[in-house]
């Protein structure tokens, strides 16, 4: 039934666009011609962003980021076109247009010698250069990244490159950006898109937005941060949509680049390798298509590194009044540390083959696979103190009934994402029509087994509470003696989450004239078929050891007896740690000796299991007038998404015994209706207005909606699902000022305020025992859950700099300026709060750059400053966690040996920053992660 309601949406708006597309076609064949081509630079390579116009009127387009243009819907007769572009000289071409002709004509563009004043334009200014022209002539508020501009700085993958620019916070995953949020909301509210489709995420918490880490730059060609959207873009994204694009052959030359390098990781002294290459070509110049009909372009990535990171956390505190003076505290009950060591393997690969069948009519199939491959041991450490039975006295907490810990755990995971693209245009007369189909599938496959040793109770004590290397300490030396630790528990923690996003779509954009200006109307339908599924394999189980104590005393286990002694930047040393290959050697050689528990495999795999389908159908319609200096563009989106979610409900009784397991299925479906008003204006040549009133919304995560119960019996952990969780919906406001500088520059200001109803935001408690049903067989675990707050309001300022100081005499010249800084205010209500901080917000984000060329040689540093936001809402502000403000210093230089040969180095975050969370207040640790500093250096080879 569903599927063909959705095939009535679909064909009946596509009838619609087919009888439009039609009108009035065969007279105005006789009439109408356009005008295309491409727009490069002096050696062939595309300028993206360019302005082209027909000189004394309105009718203007921007190249695309393959440097093609087309003027469509213009009588007989002769022009002039008129090509600007920032860093180049004008240029003025007359070109003589038949009836029903497409003319090509390939517009070539010499660099201006007065707008750097005699420095050597390296591909530091190169990225800058395209970027901003990119920017200057959209439409809407973004910023873009080229190929150049990302390699301007030592970044790695996609998230890295993004947190250079404005309102743009990320989250680190084995110490690389990984996940990225924008102006201060969840990241779940920011669409992560390749060629304009979203990619799903495949996180083990059912977060939607995809894990960036995964994707190597070097394999795009540009980046989009799309802040305002335009109604024909996807509107399930308050904060704004990014995407990835893929690199399409844009010369008649062949074009190759090599990059080869490799360095060193200073936590785990080891080394890392790097490895890029690239090559585009066109093929098959005619007449009619003087570039080349087919398009060819290749591109791979392949990077290997030993990294890791140590780790202190004390992720559970409970109040407690010690002195009998109602003078309550928080107290951590359980202190943990943690070293991992993880080889890390990311691949990426992209084929893009595009044809011509005419100058009118093309298609363009693109193939993009990427990879990221963990495979990890985590040594960890714990001491619980219940907070019942510990006392204060004379300075001490003291308990004679605490507990050791020591772990391994031995983890792979497999991270991959796949996507398809198929897209085609074509003129018919004045209308042109273009659309696609798309295909994105991702997957993440975890095998991960955890190894206990546990104590009996022993007498543990603290001294201070407060500090980022607390520590439980005693007489019976508990963290060392490993004739106090017996085997205990194994948990297999397997899952496989799977993605996928299957988008058929269609376009049609007819040009007209309001009197003097020129204008076009734009339509459009798009079905799409979003689906998220995880579940845990047979392979999944907890196990008990049931064998003798001496045979299982980690005295036949030992690992070292000192792991790491310069542990935590120095501060504290870990001590001993287990034998892996003995721990798991016996566990498989013995087992008679472990007792796996069926109500415990049963719970974890059913609890665990959701499968998620959501079908939507989109419509919009949109017009855009550009009048002599103002342009107008508003419309109308619509979106009807169908939920379909399939899951478990298990129930427990009071011990933690499974007593059902029953399928439940929840069915609902909503509308959005989404206006849309943005405005351009010229204020002077170069000094750009731009405003937006926008409406926009986001889903909950899939696993924060699915009626599931998952428990970690070793993590102490509770999550529950939340299937009354409904989708946020923002109004939002946007307002910018940019003025570009003659020496490719910028300087800009903007505002935005975002008033978003029904937030959702992750709470996370300690269970009393009291909460709901059956809580009292999980006191003191600590249990996470996802609700709809009430109102937030955002608001935010963002300034931006960018210029190069041609104006400084002599070889001052090449010194160049980067810098960007956002301040987001938010005010939110939730949990009978008021007056909260949105979670995700930081007040203030920055970066700042600075780079000198002379001769071939670069030499840069950057900072990036992420401002503290609270990460999971507790209930008082006392039990909020908080991610602490963090900077992190990179460095890179180059030299340019020959014209195509370039040697580099790089060094990130050379002041070894750790990321630290705090609990309510500064002085209580929650985590404090270090990864210190790594360095690479290599050959770039361009062709």
């Amino acid at each position: 039934m569903k599927k063909s309601i959705l095939k009535s949406y679909l064909m009946w708006i596509l009838a619609v666009i087919i009888s439009v597309a039609g009108i009035s076609v065969p007279a105005h064949a006789q009439t109408v011609g356009n005008i295309r081509g491409k727009v490069i630079d002096e050696q062939g390579g595309a300028l993206p962003g360019a302005s082209v116009k027909i000189k004394g009127t309105n009718k203007g387009v921007s190249s695309s980021t393959t440097g093609d243009f087309q003027l469509n819907d213009l009588q007989p007769g002769n022009y002039v076109v008129t090509v600007f572009y920032m860093g180049y000289s004008p240029v003025e071409t007359n070109v003589e247009l038949k009836a029903g002709q497409t003319l090509v004509q390939n517009i070539r563009l010499v660099a201006s010698s007065v707008a750097l004043k005699g420095v050597t334009v390296s591909g530091v200014i190169e990225g800058q250069q395209k970027a901003l022209n990119q920017q200057r002539n959209a439409d809407n508020i973004k910023q873009v990244i080229s190929a150049d501009l990302m390699g301007r700085f030592p970044d790695l993958n996609v998230a890295e490159s993004l947190q250079r620019l404005p309102g743009v916070t990320i989250g680190r995953e084995q110490g690389e950006g990984s996940t990225v949020q924008l102006r201060g909301t969840p990241g779940g509210y920011t669409n992560i898109n390749i060629n304009g489709e979203q990619i799903m995420g495949t996180q083990e918490l059912g977060q939607r937005n995809a894990q960036l880490d995964l994707i190597p730059a070097n394999v795009l060609a540009s980046m989009e941060v799309i802040k305002t959207l335009t109604p024909d873009l996807d509107g399930d994204a308050i904060a704004g949509a990014i995407n990835l694009k893929t690199p399409t052959a844009i010369s008649l030359k062949p074009q190759l680049s090599v990059d080869l390098g490799g360095g060193y990781n200073k936590l785990r002294n080891n080394s890392n390798g790097i490895g890029n290459i690239s090559f585009g070509r066109r093929y098959g110049a005619t007449d009619d298509m003087p570039n080349g009909k087919l398009g060819v372009t290749v591109s791979g990535s392949y990077y290997k590194t030993n990294n890791g990171y140590d780790e202190i956390n004390a992720q559970a505190w409970q109040k407690k009044d010690f002195i009998g003076n109602k003078d309550s505290i928080y107290f951590p009950t359980d202190i943990r540390l943690v070293y991992l060591e993880n080889e890390r393997t990311r691949m990426g690969a992209t084929t893009t083959i595009d044809y011509s069948f005419s100058p009118t009519t093309s298609i363009v199939a693109n193939l993009t696979f990427n990879s990221l491959d963990n495979d990890a041991t985590r040594y960890r450490k714990r001491t619980r103190m219940q907070t019942a039975n510990t006392t204060f006295a004379n300075g001490v907490y003291t308990t004679t009934r605490g507990r050791g810990y020591n772990e391994v755990l031995d983890r792979q995971m497999r991270n991959s994402n796949i996507n398809f693209s198929l897209e085609g245009e074509t003129m018919l007369s004045k209308v042109k029509l273009d659309g696609g189909i798309f295909l994105t599938a991702s997957n993440f496959d975890q095998r991960a087994a955890a190894f206990n040793y546990i104590t009996g109770n022993v007498p543990l004590t603290i001294t201070d509470i407060s500090g980022d290397y607390i520590q439980a300490t005693g007489s019976t030396d508990a963290k060392n003696n490993a004739a106090l630790y017996n085997y205990n528990t194994i948990e297999a923690n397997d899952f496989k989450t799977q993605g996928r996003n299957v988008v058929a779509r269609l376009n049609l954009t007819y040009p007209y004239k309001i009197g003097d200006n020129d204008a076009y109307f734009k339509m459009g339908a798009k079905v799409k078929r979003m689906s998220n599924k995880r579940f845990r394999p047979s392979s999944t189980f907890v196990a008990n050891y049931s064998g003798p104590a001496g045979v299982g005393s980690l005295n036949n286990f030992k690992g070292n007896s000192e792991l790491d002694a310069d542990f935590l930047d120095n501060n504290i040393n870990f001590g001993l740690n287990v034998d892996k290959d003995a721990t798991i050697d016996f566990f498989y050689n013995n087992p008679s000796y472990f007792t796996q528990n069926a109500d415990q495999k049963k719970i974890s795999i059913d609890a665990y299991f959701y499968d998620a389908q959501e079908n939507v159908v989109a419509g919009y319609l949109m017009n855009r007038i550009q009048f002599k200096r103002l342009m107008l563009l508003g419309g109308l989106r619509v979106e009807r998404t169908d939920v379909d979610y399939d899951a478990k409900l298990v129930n427990q009784d009071k011990d933690g015994f499974l007593t059902s397991s029953v399928p439940v299925n929840s069915k609902y479906n909503y509308t959005k209706y989404l206006p849309n008003l943005q405005g351009k204006y010229d204020l002077a040549k170069n000094t750009v207005a731009r405003g937006a009133v926008s409406f926009g919304y986001s889903r909950p995560n899939f696993n924060d909606l699915v009626p599931s119960r998952v428990v970690s019996i070793l993590a102490q952990t509770l999550t529950d699902g939340n299937p009354d969780l409904k989708p946020a919906f923002a109004t939002n406001y946007d307002l910018s000022i940019e003025q570009y500088l003659s020496n490719l520059g910028i300087l800009s200001v903007g505002a935005f305020y975002k008033h978003i109803d029904k937030f959702q935001y992750n709470s996370v408690i300690n269970l009393t025992g009291t909460e709901f049903p059956d809580a009292a067989a999980y006191k003191g675990y600590q249990y996470f859950k996802a609700y709809n707050g009430d109102l937030a309001k955002v608001f935010g300022v963002e300034v931006n700099a960018q210029t190069n100081l041609t104006f400084l005499p002599g070889i001052l010249k090449g010194i160049s300026l980067y810098a960007n800084y956002t301040y987001t205010h938010s005010r939110a209500d939730a949990l009978g709060r008021t007056k909260l901080r949105l979670p995700g917000q930081a007040d203030h984000t920055a970066n700042g750059s600075v780079s000198y060329t002379l001769k071939g040689f670069t030499l840069q540093g950057n900072l990036n400053y992420n401002g503290a936001y609270t990460s999971t809402l507790g209930t008082d502000d006392a039990t909020d966690v908080i991610r602490a403000a963090r900077y992190q210093l990179d460095v890179n230089a180059s030299y340019r040996i020959t014209k195509k040969l370039t040697i580099y180095a790089e060094g990130v975050n050379l002041t070894n920053q750790p990321q630290v969370e705090y609990f309510g207040e500064r002085s209580r640790i929650f985590t404090n992660t270090f990864y210190d500093f790594s360095a690479r250096a290599g050959l770039k080879y361009r062709y």
